[in-house]
């Protein structure tokens, strides 16, 4: 499958730093109080001649899990959860003055909520890193997202291994937008492979070019120009660093429905492994509460 081209992995030469338990404790050093995991079994062993505690299946305490929510929102899981009531009971009928909750008290309150800051500090106490393999196009679209630090595999330096980023299919235009796709496809365009159809038009145009890149680069031409006759279907590879509260940024962005395709299929990797490594603050930050 082309999607399996596009692949995020650890870096294996970084360890993931900081837990959902660090972030809890930066955000309680500004009281100089720190808090510890919770255990969901405790026990005792014998070692070294005398009993010693053996703790199970550690997880935050509630109140920092509230804590986290809070940093995410900005708002108390209290005040949160009257906000949602307060929406949920006005919004079952057309009359807003039901249950005595006014109408301009909600769109009052919708503002507060839009410009209710969060406090992202805590989350940036953490750092994990990646190594990347897409399409340039897809690149170029990640690399605009701030504070995360991005090396890549370079043509300057590297001329062998070309490869081309090849979809099952080519989607149609969204309707009545600037930008995007459909889930519709594109009729003659089903494959790169169906030579027969026009999408062998591309295939025949990727050959093209790998076959020029490689003339140039045997007849003595700088890889730092040749590769400007490859297309930005070209894949490239880069290590992608950074902290949750950046590449949680980056997920919310990118795993938005409108998002292109390609740039989700990353978004949705990185963001399974900040669940995996920070399961309370990237849920937070990336869906909410």
């Amino acid at each position: 499958m082309p999607e399996s081209q596009i692949e995020v992995q650890l870096n294996p030469d970084v360890t993931p730093a900081g837990s959902d338990l660090s972030i809890v404790n930066a955000a309680r050093r500004s009281f100089n109080t720190r808090s510890e995991w919770e255990y969901d079994e405790v026990d005792e062993r014998m070692g070294d001649g005398e009993w010693v505690p053996v703790k199970r299946n550690k997880r935050l305490k509630d109140k920092d899990k509230r804590l986290l929510e809070f940093l995410a929102r900005g708002m108390t899981a209290d005040d949160f959860g009257f906000f949602c009531d307060s929406i949920n009971n006005s919004t079952e009928g057309d009359d807003y003055e039901r249950f005595d909750i006014p109408f301009d008290w909600l769109v009052e309150k919708l503002w507060q909520w839009r410009n209710t800051p969060t406090h992202d500090t805590p989350f940036n106490h953490t750092f994990i890193s990646f190594e990347v393999q897409a399409p340039i196009f897809v690149r170029a679209q990640l690399v605009k997202h701030e504070y995360l630090i991005m090396s890549e595999f370079s043509r300057r330096y590297i001329t062998d291994d070309v490869t081309f980023y090849e979809p099952d299919v080519w989607r149609k235009a969204a309707e009545n937008k600037k930008q995007g796709s459909s889930n519709k496809s594109v009729e003659g365009y089903m494959s790169l492979f169906d030579v027969e159809g026009v999408g062998g038009d591309v295939y025949a145009n990727n050959q093209d070019c790998i076959y020029l890149y490689d003339h140039m680069v045997n007849s003595g031409v700088a890889p730092e120009q040749a590769r400007m006759v490859l297309p930005q279907s070209t894949m490239t590879e880069w290590t992608w660093s950074g902290t949750l509260g950046a590449f949680a940024k980056m997920c919310t962005l990118r795993l938005h429905p409108e998002a292109q395709y390609e740039a989700r299929l990353v978004a949705e990797q990185v963001y399974g492994y900040l669940k995996e490594y920070y399961p309370v603050g990237a849920k937070a930050l990336v869906e909410g509460v």
